[in-house]
């Protein structure tokens, strides 16, 4: 796991990352520059695990997750590294890939946190929301999880 220690794979796995952005061009010749203030995640599935497992990094200013599928309980030294990165879940009650509840356990995890936050500011970094399937009848398989990165990367709120 990327959240256990030592955790050099990670943060060299970032610096790799910036160093290549900020090497390239555009095609007038100037230098690609990275705003450090303006950078934020967003994870659909399990690359919404993985850019959970990247906010314990504290590189990144916020984090949009849409249909989050880890399964298990989120180590409590992650929980600790994510507190005061404001997060943003969406997942549908009728996703089929991976149950509501993984984007449960992670809200949940959270605000339960007992150096947790200040409980007048928990709208300010914890948002979730949960999406109602359209219809009862049955859907083609997928549907509701894909649904939740559509509506996610359609909220002018997250942008």
């Amino acid at each position: 796991s990327l959240y256990d220690e030592p955790r050099s794979k990670i943060l060299s796995f970032i610096k790799w990352c910036n160093t290549y952005i900020e090497s390239q061009t555009f095609n007038d010749g100037t230098n690609i520059s990275i705003n450090r203030q303006k950078v934020s995640l967003f994870g659909f599935s399990e690359g919404a695990t993985l850019a959970v497992e990247l906010a314990t990094t504290r590189q990144f200013q916020g984090v949009v997750t849409a249909s989050y599928g880890f399964t298990g309980p989120l180590p409590k030294m992650a929980i600790e590294r994510l507190q005061g990165i404001p997060i943003w879940a969406f997942h549908s009650k009728g996703d089929d890939i991976y149950d509501v509840q993984c984007s449960d356990r992670l809200v949940e995890s959270l605000l339960s946190y007992e150096g947790g936050l200040d409980v007048f500011a928990v709208g300010d970094i914890i948002k979730y929301t949960k999406l109602i399937p359209p219809t009862k009848d049955k859907m083609e398989s997928g549907r509701e999880h894909v649904r939740a990165a559509l509506v996610a990367s359609r909220n002018a709120e997250v942008f």
